[in-house]
């Protein structure tokens, strides 16, 4: 079984889902992370039991992902602080992120993602780097 590093995979960002299949893709990314939280609860066996059953809740969805800061336009917004909505003072729109392997064609596409950006300008010699600390409501595999 082959074993893929980051450089095989891309990111695109878009406002619609369907727009997932024409946006480009985002050239600075470093890294990404999403995990599923199955939610469960122990709750008592019986009345004078010490045993305990577990019982499913909801899911959980969340994520981050992270990269260098350039000024190339991203999901229709001038560029990824902007697609991401740090500017924004209304109520934010939910985005759609697919994750593309290059060479097997899979993809995993979270939906309606919305989160909390941040920019870090660490000193004069690093370069300026953006974070998105997310929450989703879907994820599909195909």
């Amino acid at each position: 079984m082959p074993k893929y590093t980051a450089d095989h995979y891309e990111i695109r960002l878009a406002t619609t889902e369907a727009g997932l299949a024409t946006a480009p893709a985002l050239g600075s990314w470093e890294s990404i992370t999403f995990q599923t939280t199955h939610g469960r609860k122990k709750v008592p066996s019986g009345i004078g039991s010490r045993l305990q059953e577990v019982h499913e809740t909801l899911l959980d969805y969340s994520g981050s992902v992270s990269g260098w800061y350039d000024e190339t336009a991203v999901a229709g917004s001038s560029d990824v602080l902007a697609a991401l909505q740090m500017y924004q003072q209304g109520a934010v729109s939910p985005i759609y992120l697919r994750l593309t392997n290059k060479i097997s064609g899979k993809t995993i596409t979270l939906k309606k993602l919305i989160g909390d950006p941040a920019v870090t300008i660490a000193s004069p010699e690093d370069f300026v780097m953006w974070s998105w600390d997310f929450d989703y409501e879907d994820v599909a595999y195909t």
